[in-house]
């Protein structure tokens, strides 16, 4: 009995996984992202406990999350310099070809900030471009698609509420359900995840939940040891 309920418990935890924070990037630098995740074009790194483009570089990096098919994703993005700079959020992936690739990007913008927003077909493949109603230097994007519709939504200032709001229609569906990152140039991003969402930046989620389940655990142990 004691070791059913326990297995319960742990595959909530494996299922919750994946509702939250997928990688923090909380740890040391490294020439890639690690075996979670697999560089579909060029590569990122772990820069400052956060994913960047491999070696800050203005190149179309591509990295995509192993093991998990979403119709949605979200990230936090830093802007740090007013070099030419994009964080996209990757949908739908099925190939390097066929993806929705939503990305806000620093375009002349004068200063740490991004002012353009992107919804491409494929590893920033091209669709539409088009100025931000308002530039920001971070916050959260979350991007979700319902048939071949997409959304881009921004929390400007990480307190859960969207500050603006873009979608645009593709019209053709990719085929895939994998999700993922398009990193160019020296942007940061950070807290990269799909389902719901902590409002704040490196809330320590997984740390924080993984310690509410040793709690559970300890709970349940002393009830059925009652």
């Amino acid at each position: 009995m004691k070791l059913r309920v326990l297995f319960v418990v742990f595959i909530f935890a494996a299922a919750m996984a994946h509702a939250g924070v997928l990688d923090n990037f909380n740890r040391a630098d490294n020439s890639n992202l690690g075996p979670n995740w697999t560089a579909q074009a060029g590569d990122a790194e772990i820069y400052s406990n956060t994913a960047r483009a491999f070696g800050g570089g203005q190149s179309s990096n591509l990295v995509t999350f192993n093991g998990v098919s979403a119709d949605n994703a979200f990230v936090d993005v830093y802007a740090v310099d007013n070099s030419l700079t994009y964080i996209a959020l990757d949908l739908a992936f099925f190939d390097v070809a066929n993806n929705y690739f939503i990305k806000v990007q620093n375009q002349g913008c004068g200063g740490a900030c991004f002012n353009y927003v992107g919804f491409y077909y494929g590893n920033n493949g091209g669709g539409s471009f088009f100025t931000l109603n308002s530039t920001f230097t971070s916050g959260r994007l979350t991007a979700f698609f319902l048939g071949t519709t997409a959304t881009l939504d921004i929390d400007t200032d990480f307190d859960g509420t969207t500050d603006q709001s873009y979608s645009y229609t593709y019209g053709t569906s990719t085929g895939g359900t994998g999700i993922g990152l398009g990193l160019y140039g020296t942007g940061q991003a950070d807290n990269f995840g799909s389902g719901g969402a902590p409002a704040i930046p490196e809330p320590g989620t997984l740390v924080m939940f993984g310690s509410g389940l040793v709690g559970l655990a300890g709970i349940l142990r002393r009830k059925l040891n009652m």
